[in-house]
C-alpha cells in the first residue's frame, strides 16, 4: 500500500523562536523523518516553496505569515497515494521508531486539557467537543485526504477562519465536528507533546514534539548543554 509523508520547510520557517529551532529542524528533526520513511519504504516530500503565495495569497486568513505556511499542508493532501501523512517539522522520529498504524479515514492525537481546548469549547457547543486534536501529525486515507483538502481550501477561498483561536489547528478541530465518521483518534505515542500541560506520560513514543514555546525553550536548553541533541533525545527520552 502506497503511503507517502510529507512536510513543510517554507522560508525563514513556520515555528515560533526561529532562531532557536531553525538549525535542529533542519539539521535534527526532519532528517530523522525523512529517514523514518526510508526505513519503512514510505515516499517523503518536503515543501520548500509556498503554494499559498503563488496563487497570489494576501496573507489575511490566518494571524500570521508563518500561519499561513503551516496551513500549506492542505495544498498538498490530495495525491495520489493510499495514505497521506503529515508532520510538522518540530517533531524528531526516533530511530526505533514503529511503522505507521493501519490508517482508516484521518486519524490524530488529542491535546491533554488546556488553554486551547478550553477556547475551543467556549466557541462550540460542549456537548459535541469532548477532545481537542493536535494538527501536527495527521494520518489520511486517499479519499479523506482528498475530502480534508477541499474543505480548507474551501474556507481559505470563502474566508471561513475558525472561531477561537485563528488557527489551522482549530480549522482542524472544526473538520472533524463536521466529519467525525471520517475520524479516529490515536494514542499519543504518535505525538507526544510533554511540553504542554497536563500531558500523560509516554515511556516510547515514536514521534517528539517541541510544540509551543515551552518546546523552544527545553530545544534552547539542549543547545546549550550539548551539540548532541539526538544522542539526548535517542538515550534519554526513548531508551531510559
Amino acid at each position: 500500500m502506497s503511503t507517502l509523508i510529507f512536510q513543510i520547510d517554507i522560508e525563514e520557517g513556520t515555528q515560533w523562536e526561529k532562531e532557536v529551532s531553525i538549525n535542529p529542524i533542519r539539521k535534527i528533526f526532519i532528517p530523522s523523518v525523512r529517514k523514518y520513511a526510508q526505513k519503512y519504504d514510505y515516499d517523503y516530500q518536503l515543501i520548500t516553496e509556498s503554494e499559498y503565495v503563488k496563487q497570489g495569497g494576501d496573507f489575511q486568513f490566518l494571524q500570521t505569515k508563518e500561519k499561513h505556511f503551516s496551513f500549506e499542508r492542505y495544498f498538498h493532501f490530495a495525491q495520489n497515494y493510499e495514505n497521506i501523512v503529515y508532520i510538522d517539522n518540530d517533531i524528531y522520529a526516533f530511530i526505533d521508531a514503529n511503522p505507521l498504524p493501519e490508517i482508516t479515514g484521518i486519524m490524530n492525537v488529542a491535546e491533554p486539557e488546556g488553554k486551547s481546548s478550553n477556547i475551543f469549547r467556549q466557541f462550540h457547543q460542549q456537548k459535541f467537543v469532548k477532545k481537542y486534536f493536535n494538527s501536527g501529525v495527521t494520518m489520511t486515507q486517499k479519499h479523506v485526504a482528498h475530502h480534508l483538502q477541499e474543505y480548507m481550501q474551501w474556507r481559505m477561498k470563502n474566508n471561513l477562519k475558525a472561531k477561537g483561536k485563528n488557527s489551522d489547528n482549530s480549522l482542524l478541530n472544526e473538520y472533524i465536528l463536521e466529519y467525525p465518521n471520517f475520524f479516529t483518534e490515536i494514542g499519543n505515542e504518535w505525538n507526544y507533546m510533554p511540553f504542554l500541560e497536563n500531558v500523560q506520560k509516554v515511556d516510547r513514543p515514536n514521534f517528539f514534539h517541541f510544540i509551543g514555546i515551552f518546546g523552544k525553550k527545553y530545544l534552547l536548553e539542549l543547545q546549550k548543554q550539548t551539540n548532541d541533541i539526538q544522542s539526548i533525545l535517542e538515550n534519554n527520552i526513548r531508551h531510559k
